[in-house]
């Protein structure tokens, strides 16, 4: 089902830097990003509330390739999403928190999560998706895209499209 953008069209902005390294609570399982994000947004479907135990959670997808565990041992689970994929989490098996995941859909693609990065602000989120999910007091910036369900990235993967069309490179 194609998603259409309810109340913004602004165009796609963009973080430029690597997203650097980030961490569970406790600080046993550590990750590192080497690569800047193809898109940052919040999330307003109901497994990111029970994910975050809040209204929402705030991502960046980036290259699954660039995403690696520094220190520690990471568990996953892998759960059924409201569109039919599978979702694989991976989280600290020592105080549960979720780092990142991955959809079945977009295999070379992880959604890290934003929280979870040492330096969070470095971060430029430009949308919001499931707003049909949304919290009625939440109140989201007018000039960030906007979703009622999942969103077409296809503008800011503009850069490597067949990622996440999930198709082979082209060989040069």
């Amino acid at each position: 089902m194609a998603s259409q953008a309810c109340c913004s069209s602004a165009s796609p902005a963009r973080t430029v830097s690597p997203l650097g390294s980030g961490q569970c609570q406790c600080g046993a399982l550590r990750y590192q990003v080497a690569a800047p994000p193809f898109v940052a947004y919040t999330c307003h479907c109901r497994e990111c509330q029970r994910l975050s135990a809040s209204a929402f959670n705030t991502c960046a997808q980036v290259p699954a390739e660039a995403v690696t565990i520094t220190a520690g041992q990471a568990a996953t689970r892998t759960r059924p999403t409201e569109t039919g994929n599978e979702l694989t989490m991976w989280f600290c098996s020592a105080c549960s928190s979720t780092l990142f995941c991955q959809n079945s859909a977009r295999p070379r693609i992880r959604t890290v999560f934003i929280g979870t990065l040492d330096h969070p602000t470095n971060v430029e989120v430009s949308a919001h998706i499931w707003l049909k999910r949304k919290l009625p007091w939440v109140t989201l910036p007018v000039a960030h895209r906007q979703f009622e369900a999942s969103a077409d990235w296809t503008a800011d993967y503009a850069d490597d499209l067949a990622r996440y069309k999930n198709t082979p490179t082209p060989k040069a």
